[in-house]
């Protein structure tokens, strides 16, 4: 491996067995500031480390993640145009009918889930149209359109439709009436349409960070404060809330955070949606579910319907009321995902990442590669060498792809700055996450689009670590600390820990690419760890170069034996 030393910022720091620098998250800790906020707030002296590595201000508010403490009904009020909503809903509630189009992600899904469950409970019917990912692409066209209005003169438009200008101003022309609740970059909309987006330019919320299953949410707790249907009770949807949030990777601020952890406490309980409880169940997930759950293995496999074509999948799986009909649609997924993973599996090995390398992006066009998993590939791609990565292939006459970023550069700005152009048919998205249509001439032009507007990034492979910890302190009060930090997510990620010093023994290898091992420390703690996705044969050699190891890591209760362990990131 290699092992070369570089300095920066006065610190010599060599590279690690992956290859990576590391860096403190905070190299300049207060104790006395460590010792106050820990006294002051009844917390151990870890837990108060990270909570300051996180710049947390409001620390009960925060730990006890109450919706009240985090978010008032006064900043639901500053979302624009949430006023103009009354007129809207109490039509529905005369013609008792709504068309609702959604995207064919987790987060479209739940949203869609979400208003047919609240809206069917006073007798309205409710059309929910989702458009086939494989040939109908992002967000409204005209025969969707027309498909919305051949059912209702309300049409509710989730997590998309922002920027769908000439779309909006169609069914404004049919006498429609049109709401849109979308989180996506939008600098322009249809005077006529109600948009309830807080990327839009007149919008003061600042509750931009929020995916559309939670502005949806938020939507319907001011329906029910203003008492435009009869009151129910609406904290049943934050299930649905907290894993449209997690799967979406939006950042975990104090509102994403609580609406996460409420929510994973309804999915703990005997009252969860019926459409995830099956997923767990399918999964035969034993432990208590966490958002690792919702992000790696319950969300996936509500995406795989729409990536594999059948797009109302995932919808009619969370909205459905009835146990055995969920389990029919949980099977039927399950299959769609184990295709979608072959596919993805075989496409991966067919890309070079290395063509790339003196470019600052990843970029791949292949027009027979499935539409479906182009931006799970962009995702994979952009792990591995932490550049924003944009992966195509052909859709009819045209080309379409997905783009991910770590958020160094807004691509989901940059898709509208390429429509805006003529170099995209359609593109947009956010910081993180993106999505556009293309002409196939135009695909070179696109490439030298991207190089350009990314060419002064630096990409570095560098890591981060939250605190120095002794061995012995790896027990369950640590753990105990983690729980009530966690959820985490963006902005407030799972603590990565370092030991300095350590001894490392192999004790066992698995398949050729994990190692369970033994860390001890020079006072004779030691504990259990495991190292994933390494290959056995590097990781002997490096270990037979010197006796200590710094290890970088983070802490995990082992689903077997239920003791505490680590979960190695690296060692150098």
């Amino acid at each position: 491996m290699e092992n070369t030393t570089l300095t920066s910022n006065n610190l010599t720091t060599d590279k690690s067995f992956n290859g990576t620098i590391w860096r403190p998250l905070n190299s300049d800790f207060n104790d006395e500031l460590v010792f106050e906020v820990a006294q002051k707030n009844n917390i151990s002296i870890n837990l108060s480390k990270l909570l300051i590595n996180r710049k947390i201000s409001k620390i009960p508010n925060f730990l006890n993640s109450k919706l009240k403490d985090n978010i008032s009904f006064n900043e639901i009020l500053k979302l624009n145009n949430l006023k103009k909503i009354t007129s809207f809903f109490k039509k529905i509630k005369n013609d008792k009918k709504i068309s609702i189009f959604s995207d064919y992600d987790v987060d479209g899904a739940c949203a869609a889930s979400i208003f047919k469950k609240y809206l069917t409970q006073f007798d309205i019917e409710v059309f929910v149209y989702i458009p086939n990912r494989l040939n109908e692409g992002y967000g409204l066209s005209t025969p969707a359109c027309n498909k919305l209005l051949e059912f209702s003169s309300n049409i509710l438009v989730l997590d998309c439709g922002s920027n769908n200008f000439d779309e909006q101003k169609y069914i404004n022309s049919q006498g429609a009436e049109l709401l849109v609740i979308d989180h996506h970059e939008c600098d322009h909309y249809f005077n006529e349409s109600i948009v309830i987006n807080p990327k839009t330019p007149e919008d003061k919320s600042n509750l931009d960070d929020l995916c559309a299953t939670a502005l949806s949410f938020l939507v319907i707790v001011f329906l029910n404060n203003e008492e435009i249907f009869e009151k129910k009770d609406v904290l049943q949807y934050l299930d649905l809330v907290s894993l449209a949030t997690i799967c979406d990777l939006v950042p975990l601020n104090n509102i994403n955070r609580t609406l996460v952890k409420q929510g994973l406490r309804l999915i703990n309980s005997d009252n969860s949606n019926k459409g995830i409880q099956t997923l767990i169940n399918l999964s035969k997930i034993k432990q208590k579910i966490s958002e690792y759950h919702l992000g790696y293995i319950i969300g996936p496999r509500i995406n795989a319907g729409g990536r594999m074509g059948e797009s109302l999948l995932a919808y009619n799986l969370l909205s459905s009321e009835n146990i055995h009909q969920a389990v029919q649609f949980a099977q039927i997924i399950e299959l769609h995902n184990q295709n979608r993973q072959k596919i993805q599996s075989k496409i991966v090995k067919e890309i070079d990442i290395n063509i790339n390398n003196n470019l600052n992006i990843n970029f791949f066009y292949d027009e027979k590669w499935h539409i479906g998993v182009v931006g799970i590939i962009a995702g994979r791609l952009m792990r591995i060498n932490n550049r924003p990565s944009f992966v195509m292939t052909q859709s009819n006459d045209l080309v379409v792809g997905s783009g991910r970023s770590q958020g160094e550069k807004n691509i989901g700005l940059l898709m509208m700055q390429a429509t805006e152009k003529g170099i995209l048919i359609k593109g947009g998205g956010h910081h993180k996450a993106c999505g556009f249509t293309l002409k196939k001439e135009n695909v070179d032009d696109f490439k030298n689009f991207l190089i350009a507007e990314t060419n002064n990034l630096e990409i570095l492979n560098e890591k981060s670590y939250d605190s120095l910890i002794d061995v012995n302190v790896i027990n369950n009060n640590l753990l105990s600390d983690l729980e009530s930090l966690s959820p985490f997510g963006q902005q407030n990620s799972e603590p990565i820990f370092k030991i300095e010093n350590a001894k490392i023994e192999i004790l066992q290898i698995f398949k050729d690419k994990h190692a369970k091992l033994k860390v001890s420390d020079n006072l004779g703690f030691s504990c259990e760890g495991m190292f994933f996705d390494i290959s056995s044969k590097e990781l002997k050699n490096y270990l037979s170069n010197k006796p200590e190891f710094n290890c970088y890591f983070k802490v995990k209760k082992d689903t077997y034996s239920e003791k505490t362990i680590i979960h190695l990131e690296d060692i150098h």
